[in-house]
């Protein structure tokens, strides 16, 4: 048995083929042998091992179903919340019920998992479907500051094409004006592969440092551009 791992077994004295299920006589080399080299034997084994690894192939195939079913319930859950705007951390108030009722509510980790695995993984899949897009579109531009909650300045940029306006850029800048605001439309087109010579329209408020940032930093690059003013901003300075 030594000489041929795997192969038999020993059962009450009598010494067994695996792959043939037959007893053999142990006590004569020349007979194991025999049997190890027959063509019944061979085939028996060929078909046993072939059978074995379509199991673990099936098993394998099995595993990666499920955890691709898991993580695209995950990953749905989180679009789901941030197009309600809902916090992640709402979510371990949900996890008995999703536990409870939906078959693969197990699989739902708690919020600081969500945020910390799972949360880069959509946001990546979102810019990739936004790069594909707006890929090298002639886009109009949408650029507006605001603070946030911590007083810092922010920039959000969207593009609009057709019928689609997206939220494209998210920036805090430590000091906004013409030329920071310049400089950071300009770094975002590269990143949607259009070329200075496309964008058409450029819509913003009418406040004196982005009229500066159209008239001295964007027009020069992009002579084509169309300085838009934000009816808001207008009707809002009118009130």
């Amino acid at each position: 048995m030594n000489e041929h791992p795997g192969v038999f077994r020993e059962d009450g004295g009598i010494m067994f083929c695996n792959f043939c299920d037959l007893s053999i006589e142990w006590k004569s080399k020349s007979t194991v042998d025999g049997h190890c080299l027959s063509k019944g034997h061979i085939k028996k084994k060929q078909v046993y091992e072939s059978n074995e690894q379509a199991k673990k192939q099936l098993t394998i195939s099995t595993v990666n179903a499920a955890f691709e079913s898991k993580k695209e319930v995950i990953e749905d859950l989180i679009e789901a919340f941030s197009h309600a705007n809902i916090p992640l951390e709402k979510v371990n108030h949900l996890l008995p019920f999703f536990k409870k009722y939906l078959k693969e509510g197990g699989a739902i980790p708690q919020a600081p998992t969500l945020r910390q695995v799972h949360l880069p993984r959509v946001f990546n899949k979102h810019s990739s479907s936004l790069q594909t897009y707006f890929n090298q579109k002639p886009v109009a531009i949408i650029m507006d500051e605001t603070t946030d909650d911590c007083s810092r300045s922010v920039v959000n940029t969207l593009f609009a094409f057709r019928q689609h306006t997206k939220l494209v850029s998210v920036d805090f800048l430590e000091r906004v004006n013409n030329s920071t605001m310049g400089g950071t439309l300009l770094s975002i087109l590269p990143n949607f592969n259009i070329p200075y010579t496309l964008p058409r329209l450029f819509l913003l408020d009418s406040t004196a440092y982005m009229k500066k940032c159209f008239r001295e930093a964007l027009k020069p690059i992009m002579p084509q551009l169309i300085h838009l003013p934000c009816c808001a901003h207008i009707i809002n300075l009118i009130g």
